[in-house]
């Protein structure tokens, strides 16, 4: 048996896959200031839910629990994170302020950058310097450690991240003074880089170590806690969590390196997009998950999600790369913007409207929800404008309140000079513009027409706003899932186990070294098998893929080839890695590039063992009977129509596949709606998807 969860700014979404297939759903309000609280919550109502309140029996197959966590990201967005120091090579003490002198605007005299979260007077130069070749040219002063560790504790210091110059490479002094600090100052935390993000780039490497730092201590403690307080329910099960890059691996790993679990919750989501594209026949979808707080849009155009080799967050300007702190770590690249059902809307200085970034998130949440908001959010928009009913929501569990969301919306419409109604739209459509912006700009940077692709479309919100993101993006068919609400935490049930390493170790193919290789891709599987088999995967089930980053000699970037089979120094592995670099290489940029060599910087390698088959229509369960999915109608805004429609509203549950939704319709599940526009048609396939299909604007 396996449970999920995945903690979002507004919601914590729970699935439980039973023995027998089944799978159950819950959903609960997230708790920002103590999210462990709301993971505890909502596995206790859902095992009483399943168990029908009754004690687990002895011998009851095992319980494994999956988890995707905002944790560590909210501790980098919001500045929530632990006092950390940093430590590296002597006159390098600024890394982190002067970064690589580069500007993400040429042009700006007055351009910003996020504040570094460890301060001035907490960054501390020790002597010591290796070259680039492993030569010490000057050996570690020990004392000078040793005096360190002595102000970390005077500054009340919990953790500390070590950076210093080539221990990518040559990491002997960084594991010095790792050992120094254990024993100098034993209650800190230590960060290596050469642990953390072996690879090349000084300030990456640095900015990477320090945000695991600046996370570790809370990442550990959450750990600990819920492992704990299961454990007094009965649940005596390893946790499993998400990382960023779509695998699951063990608490012990997560609490290590919890800054590859930045992405945790979008990934778990990118995962499931990409296994319902598979079931649904699609080789290439666009995934749009909207939630409470963000918007997530991910390209999956081959059945897999794209993998980045770096991720930048916390950026001063949105859409500015280069603006925030880069990490060094494999993530599923998407795009994620402040567009989610608890955005706040608000007039601006010159007075027109806006929506977002700011959120209203699960405390104090939108108006609507009873709970102290009383700033207007989508989630009141489309309550007012029919999309959602006040009844139904979260299955009748979770009444929202119509007057509070009406007289926030007044309010804004009164500073707008406008009317409700047009208000509610206004917010409406201009969000769908932002999400429709960001998808095209990405499908652009990837080459992709998203007119091309499909549209799969979960989360609280995205289904409720799919229709009108994919008029705008000229997408015709547009695939809401079963369970579309808690689609993330159903990603994670069928997650494989999975560790991702890598080491920088640059290597020209006219110099090549097939014992090096060997070596290098030896050491990097030793490790990543590790974390696999503790997780408790056979050993024969382990499956190790390599990658590596290739450039021409002399370019500052790499691109990712995978690596042939076999052994790298059989006879044609040469010539077959140099092909896959050129294709991929004209593949990207549109061009060859003659008269010089390539080289292989960084080694890369996927240890991972089997995928978890999830059969999402086993959650047809929840109808129980053959019904009527005809529930009534209610009164919709659709722009198409010209104002307020009287509109059918059926069940999702209680649809049979095949028989055709016309709309304008509301299609409900319980965790969230599917709005089908007056130019669209839908149906369940044999899946029991709904699958819109959009008309010509």
């Amino acid at each position: 048996m396996r449970l999920a969860f995945d903690t979002g700014g507004t919601f914590t979404d729970f699935a439980f896959a039973d023995d027998d297939g089944r799978i159950h759903l819950h959903k609960v309000l997230s708790t920002p200031d103590a999210p462990a609280r709301a993971v505890l919550q909502g596995v206790d109502e859902l095992l009483a839910k399943v168990r029908g309140g009754r004690q687990p029996r002895a011998g009851e197959g095992a319980l494994q629990i999956l988890g995707a966590t905002t944790v560590v990201t909210n501790a980098v967005l919001e500045r929530k994170g632990v006092d950390t120091a940093f430590i590296t090579t002597d006159g390098f003490q600024d890394m982190l302020r002067i970064r690589t002198e580069g500007r993400y605007d040429l042009y700006d005299l007055a351009i910003q950058y996020p504040e570094p979260l460890v301060p001035r007077e907490r960054c501390f130069g020790v002597a010591e310097r290796i070259s680039a070749h492993g030569e010490v040219i000057v050996p570690l002063d020990e004392a000078g450690v040793v005096r360190i560790a002595g102000r970390l504790a005077e500054l009340g210091v919990r953790s500390v991240a070590v950076c210093l110059l080539h221990a990518y490479k040559y990491p002997q002094h960084e594991r010095r003074i790792g050992e120094l600090l254990a024993r100098h100052a034993p209650g800190v935390s230590v960060s290596l880089s050469s642990s953390v993000c072996p690879e090349v780039r000084e300030f990456d490497r640095a900015s990477t170590t320090v945000a695991n730092a600046y996370t570790r201590p809370l990442m550990a403690q959450h750990v600990g806690h819920l492992e704990g307080e299961l454990g007094t329910r009965g649940v005596h099960s390893q946790l499993l969590w998400m990382t960023s890059s779509g695998g699951v691996v063990p608490s012990a790993a997560a609490a290590r390196t919890p800054v590859r679990l930045i992405e945790s919750g979008p990934a778990a989501g990118a995962v499931a997009a990409a296994d319902y594209a598979r079931a649904a026949g699609e080789a290439g979808v666009l995934s749009f998950d909207m939630g409470g707080t963000t918007a997530k849009l991910c390209l999956i155009p081959d059945g897999e999600p794209q993998i980045a080799n770096e991720l930048e967050v916390a950026r001063h300007e949105r859409f500015r790369k280069g603006s925030g702190f880069p990490l060094k770590i494999q993530s599923i690249h998407m795009i994620e913007i402040g567009a989610g059902g608890g955005s706040i809307a608000a007039r601006t200085r010159l007075g027109t409207l806006q929506v977002g970034p700011r959120s209203a998130a699960a405390a104090p949440g939108p108006a609507c929800y009873g709970r102290g908001g009383i700033e207007p959010t989508v989630t009141d928009a489309d309550l007012l404008l029919g999309y959602l009913d006040e009844r139904s929501f979260l299955g009748g569990d979770f009444a929202l309140d119509r007057a509070a969301a009406q007289a926030a919306l007044a309010r804004l419409a009164a500073e707008l000079n406008i009317g409700v109604e047009r208000c509610a739209f206004g917010i409406h459509d201009m969000v769908n513009e932002s999400m429709a912006e960001a998808a095209a700009m990405q499908a652009t940077d990837s080459g992709v027409d998203p007119r091309a692709l499909p549209m799969i479309a979960f989360g609280g919100a995205g289904p409720v706003h799919a229709y009108g993101v994919a008029r705008k993006l000229g997408i015709r068919k547009v695939i809401c899932p079963l369970g579309a609400g808690v689609t993330s935490a159903i990603g994670l049930l069928g997650a494989p186990v999975a560790a991702d390493l890598s080491s920088s170790a640059p290597m020209a193919i006219t110099r090549w070294d097939a014992a090096a290789v060997r070596g290098i891709l030896a050491t990097l599987s030793e490790q990543g098998r590790e974390v696999v088999l503790a997780s408790g995967v056979a050993g024969a089930d382990i499956r190790v893929t390599c990658t590596v980053d290739m450039r021409h000699v002399g370019q500052g970037h790499e691109i990712s080839v995978p690596l042939p089979e076999g052994d790298p120094g059989r006879p044609g592995f040469l010539d077959e890695l140099q092909q896959r670099f050129h294709d991929a290489y004209v593949a990207l940029y549109g061009r060859s590039v003659s008269g010089t060599d390539a080289e292989v910087i960084t080694w890369r390698i996927r240890a991972a063992g089997p995928k978890a088959t999830v059969a999402a229509a086993r959650l047809r369960g929840e109808a129980q009977a053959v019904r009527n999915p005809r529930k009534g109608s209610r009164p919709v805004y659709f722009a198409e129509a010209g104002g307020v429609v009287d509109t059918p509203v059926y069940d999702h549950y209680a649809l049979a596949p095949g028989v055709a939704v016309r709309g304008p319709a509301i299609v409900e599940q319980r965790e969230s709606t599917v709005v089908v526009g007056p130019k669209a048609n839908a149906a369940l396939d044999e899946a029991f998807n709904l699958i819109m299909l959009l008309g010509p604007k």
